[in-house]
């Protein structure tokens, strides 16, 4: 449809409501709108910060849908939320407070406009950045037989974006009871819907076999009617697709408007609630609702939360200097990591990936078997990373622990919009009012001959992310100690594997060496030289550590250094202090990465060495060579952090600098 076709529907709507049938929705549409009007004049006070984007000209599209769910129905919005969080929560004074930066607001003033949660709504500003996530939560319904589904709100403008797409496939194909609400107002800011919108809305969805729904906003009986079905059809146990045509008033945000005036002038003079507003009733109706947020504005408490108050870091960052041995049974790897995940499922968790289900049981068979006895919590995707991690994360809201598995670690790139926009920053967003125990674990690194692009390690792209916990697994110790440690914590992280670990066979005691782990969770490994001062520590981590731990005896035969290892499990925070012990004795640092060492993991190292003060006789970070890793077996394994490499620029940094060992 056009602006014509619009047009047409905007003359010849019915804007005669019946109020019997109408009057509450009626008076919710006029609270919309005078709070929004609100928030502009507030605006240009100076009173509010940031931006607000308002849906003055669309608010019975709100009222139609939210307004028409239950307490145990969930919404997640966009951008343009205000209208529909009034609609599901009735709470437009938290909301006001929220706008004006106050901790009375809903997220204590921490959201403020696109950032809105409340028991049953969540809102965020990147597009479709939300729709997964509400087929999580609608799965998560279905899957524990409760009351309610998920409602997500969207733009036309949305349909460019392929996480709406993933969720339209997933919430298919598990049946979840997801309605998608598209509100067409033609217009994606500034870029008309023939711009940036090809073919057909409706076909979309139906595409996916999902069924679809249409109305508009000046037609608001038969809106209610349709909303209602559409609503009716989800709670049958089915996804749907209703598009609501309407037109947005105003700007984009708070004045910057480029569309036609005479067009938009149209539309307000076609409005219907600017037409009631000329009845006595409705005008009297609006100006009682006017003085009551003119009346909660001027007595609203005007505290704003405090930097301590919200500076609240969920991530482990406990020191300890206690070590404990380490004794492991004789097991493969992956064996016990089956194992491990297998008691995550007996404890409630929830694991979705690609091909993870039987008879396959995962690419590297790490799931194998867990979906047969756990079908209803153990989930095959489609090939959706995106999508699935959003599905992971909208269970993890509900309080389930989470473990979304994505095959390669080299597609961890497609999760950084759930995980950078919506996983790391709910909880502070949202005013800590909901955490999110979800789990993405991964494969990462190289050696099988899988070339550029299924074999690099991207772990130094996670390791910044504020509020992400990373942590690396090594058969130097059972994986079922820190996979028990996450079931405690409630923040998002990322579990690091390695596609050659995965067969190697579990520590043992070693003859010359001492294997030990700080009392802490994801705790440290230390492998100790039992017969000789160290007189070098080697930092390292995952599959590289074990590979470093099985070729220790060498490499103090090659390079006359006495190493201590040090294996982190917990990359990300960083805790030094067990490295920091042993740097003290030795006054020498090596550390070896699965990545290029360029802004990595030792880089980090070092820095935080040498802000407390830390000196050494001999500092060096071996990684990967900075290009792809190349599927000749002989030329990666050059490329790659080997032994033989990391001895080799040992040996040369001594020759060079002349070091003693």
């Amino acid at each position: 449809m056009n602006i014509e076709d619009f047009r047409q529907l905007a003359q010849s709507g019915s804007n005669q409501i019946r109020v019997e049938l109408s009057s509450q929705f009626i008076e919710e549409a006029l609270r919309i709108r005078l709070v929004e009007q609100k928030f502009l004049e507030l605006f240009a006070q100076g009173k509010m910060n940031g931006t607000v984007h308002t849906c003055v000209g669309q608010e019975f599209s709100a009222v139609a849908v939210a307004g028409q769910l239950t307490a145990d129905d969930w919404v997640t919005s966009n951008h343009r939320c205000h209208g529909h969080f009034i609609s599901k929560t009735k709470n437009w004074e938290g909301l006001i407070d929220e706008l004006m930066g106050l901790e009375s607001g809903v997220c204590k003033g921490l959201g403020s406009s696109q950032h809105l949660f409340a028991k049953g709504f969540l809102s965020n500003g990147p597009q479709a950045a939300l729709v997964p996530v509400a087929t999580g939560i609608a799965l998560y319904k279905k899957i524990h037989k409760q009351e309610g589904i998920a409602v997500s709100y969207v733009g036309e403008g949305t349909l460019g974006e392929g996480a709406l797409y993933e969720a339209f496939n997933l919430a298919s194909i598990y049946q979840a009871p997801h309605l998608i609400v598209c509100e067409n107002n033609l217009y994606s800011q500034s870029t008309p819907q023939a711009m940036g919108v090809s073919g057909s809305v409706l076909e979309r969805p139906k595409a996916f076999g999902i069924k679809t729904f249409e109305a508009d906003t000046w037609n608001f009986e038969n809106l209610m009617q349709v909303s209602k079905a559409a609503i009716d059809y989800v709670r049958t146990g089915h996804p749907a697709f209703l598009v609501i045509r309407t037109y947005r008033l105003n700007a984009h945000s708070k004045g910057d408007d480029d569309r036609d005036g005479a067009e938009v002038q149209f539309f307000k003079d076609n409005d219907p609630l600017t037409k009631l507003l000329n009845i006595e009733q409705w005008a009297t109706l609006a100006q009682k609702i006017a003085a009551q947020i003119d009346d909660h504005v001027a007595n609203v408490d005007p505290k704003v939360l405090s930097f301590d108050n919200y500076v609240k870091d969920q991530l482990p960052r406990k020191t300890t200097a206690k070590l404990e041995p380490v004794v492991n049974e004789k097991k493969r790897m992956v064996a016990a990591l089956n194992s491990a995940y297998r008691k995550t499922l007996e404890a409630g968790a929830f694991h979705i990936g690609e091909d993870i289900c039987d008879p396959y049981g995962g690419a590297f068979k790490v799931t194998k078997g867990l979906s047969t006895d756990f079908p209803l919590m153990v989930r095959n995707t489609s090939i959706s990373e995106n999508g699935l991690l959003g599905v992971a994360i909208g269970m993890a809201l509900m309080g389930t622990h989470s473990f979304a598995e994505i095959m390669f670690g080299d597609f961890m790139t497609h999760t950084f919009d759930q995980l950078i926009s919506n996983a790391s920053k709910i909880h502070h967003m949202y005013a800590f009012q909901t955490s999110v125990p979800v789990r993405i674990r991964t494969p990462m690194g190289g050696k099988r001959g899988y070339g550029p692009t299924h074999s690099q390690s991207l772990e130094k792209h996670f390791l910044g992310i504020d509020n992400v916990g990373v942590i690396s697994l090594s058969s130097l110790i059972d994986p079922a100690v820190a996979i028990e440690e996450s079931k405690d914590v409630d923040f998002p992280m990322v579990i690091l594997e390695n596609k050659v670990d995965y067969g190697k066979t579990l520590w043992s005691n070693s003859e010359y060496f001492e294997l030990t782990r700080e009392a802490k969770i994801f705790g440290a490994l230390r492998l100790n030289p039992k017969i000789a001062a160290p007189s070098l520590t080697i930092v390292s981590y995952g599959e590289t550590a074990r590979h470093i731990a099985d070729n220790l005896e060498r490499f103090f035969e090659e390079t006359d250094f006495v190493p201590e290892l040090i294996c982190l499990t917990q990359l990300h925070p960083l805790d030094t202090n067990l490295i920091e012990r042993s740097v003290k004795k030795t006054g020498r640092l090596l550390t070896v990465e699965d990545g290029s060492v360029d802004f990595g993991l030792g880089a980090e190292i070092l820095s935080k060495l040498v802000e407390k003060g830390q000196t050494l006789q001999f500092a060096l970070r071996v990684g990967a060579e900075p290009v792809p890793v190349p599927s000749i077996t002989k030329l990666e394994l050059e490329v790659l952090p080997t032994i033989d490499r990391i001895i080799a620029l040992v040996n040369a940094k001594k020759s060079t600098h002349g070091v003693q060992s």
